[in-house]
């Protein structure tokens, strides 16, 4: 179980090195075209929409490693009156709500992947850029979020089985 635990772990933290490749990959991409405009009057045209792809990959590949370090914003109004059990207790239902809708978004954004393949759908601008290959960080990262949210489940029975 531990090395399962250890396995997804190593799923969030790759995630987040990536996520956080591609956020330096925003900054020195937006770097050159402001070089560009500025020294020699012209773009490389695609900044702007390279720069929002990767953003969704920085935002999605980001997602599991924040939530492994409890960094997503809590609202703690109702949990902060309830006791230990009770609170854990509504704790593993939400985690098991928030997997349900996870498995619910990787089915539907893989779908959106593959009609977007099949179909061999390219953005409206010069790149062309095929339009699966921006949509792909979506159900890789609902995925990797979906096993960290299934691995602190794991951890909540673990721990009730440690007691």
């Amino acid at each position: 179980m531990k090395r399962i635990l250890r396995i997804i772990e190593t799923a969030s933290n790759i995630g987040a090195v990536f996520s956080a490749i591609f956020m330096i990959l925003i900054v020195c991409l937006i770097a050159v075209e402001i070089f560009l405009r500025a020294l020699f009057n012209t773009s490389t045209l695609i900044a702007d929409e390279y720069s929002a792809y990767m953003f969704v990959f920085v935002v999605m590949l980001g997602l599991s490693y924040t939530f492994k370090e409890k960094s997503h914003i809590r609202i703690t109004i109702i949990t902060s009156r309830l006791g230990e059990k009770a609170r854990n207790y509504l704790e593993t239902v939400v985690l098991f709500v928030v997997l349900a809708i996870l498995v619910f978004s990787i089915y539907h954004s893989a779908m959106m992947v593959y009609d977007t393949y099949s179909l061999d759908m390219r953005a409206d601008t010069i790149a062309e850029t095929p339009l699966y290959l921006p949509q792909i960080a979506l159900p890789i990262g609902y995925t990797i979020f979906a096993l960290q949210v299934f691995g602190e489940i794991l951890k909540k029975f673990i721990k009730e089985d440690g007691k």
